[in-house]
């Protein structure tokens, strides 16, 4: 892991400065936000008005050193809308590599993680024990396992790995050897059944009502 970059001389005056005129002790961590100049632009779609609850559940963070550089890159997974999705427009998630300065480069789309799917979250691990860190993404419709290459870029090996089979909502996951053999295991954990060819109609249905009133579609009402 690469040395931490140290705040700027005078962004760390002024945290000192409000700091002191916050009365709080400057001798504890300051969290100062600076988004803004870290390269870092990314907007999670979905819904507004989240009338599924498949539109208020998404959007993961996962840390990983694709490159093996000792310096933590950044996935952030994406999702759209049901009214975007019916009309086939995808949400595009996004990989951040790291500068070592502080500063983050957008290569999505060449590592080619831009589009997986419906994405929930996202683990990091090595499937296949070659050293590099692969990417696993939850969806509303089962997994997208991405191998990482070596040279920047992934490929979809959902198929290839035996997990194209799993079509439930799947909202978290994590690698593990559970018995000892030196191999990554996985396990997926899945939510209620939520299927964009089969919406419950907002606004009627036990599914979308609660005493009396048009609520989110979901939990109550949907097997799972």
């Amino acid at each position: 892991m690469g040395t931490p970059t140290p705040l700027p001389p005078a962004e760390r005056k002024k945290a000192e400065a409000e700091s002191k005129a916050s009365g709080t002790l400057t001798n504890y961590p300051h969290l100062v936000d600076i988004t803004g100049s870290t390269g870092i632009h990314f907007e999670h779609l979905s819904s507004p008005e989240a009338k599924f609850i498949a539109e208020s559940m998404s959007g993961g963070v996962a840390l990983i050193d694709y490159d093996r550089d000792g310096w933590p890159d950044i996935y952030f997974t994406n999702a759209q809308s049901v009214e975007m999705a019916l009309h086939g427009t995808k949400a595009r998630s996004a990989l951040f590599h790291n500068n070592r300065n502080g500063t983050f480069t957008d290569v999505t789309d060449k590592a080619g993680v831009g589009y997986p799917c419906w994405a929930m979250g996202a683990v990091v691990g090595d499937y296949n024990n070659d050293g590099w860190p692969d990417l696993l993404v939850t969806c509303l419709s089962g997994v997208v396992l991405y191998r990482n290459n070596g040279d920047g870029t992934f490929t979809d090996v959902t198929k290839s790995s035996g997990l194209a089979g799993d079509s439930g909502w799947a909202t978290g996951a994590a690698f593990g050897d559970y018995d000892g053999d030196g191999w990554a295991d996985l396990f997926v954990s899945h939510y209620v059944d939520f299927h964009l060819d089969d919406l419950p109609v907002f606004g009627s249905g036990k599914s979308c009502k609660y005493l009396g009133l048009d609520v989110q579609c979901g939990p109550r009402g949907l097997k799972g």
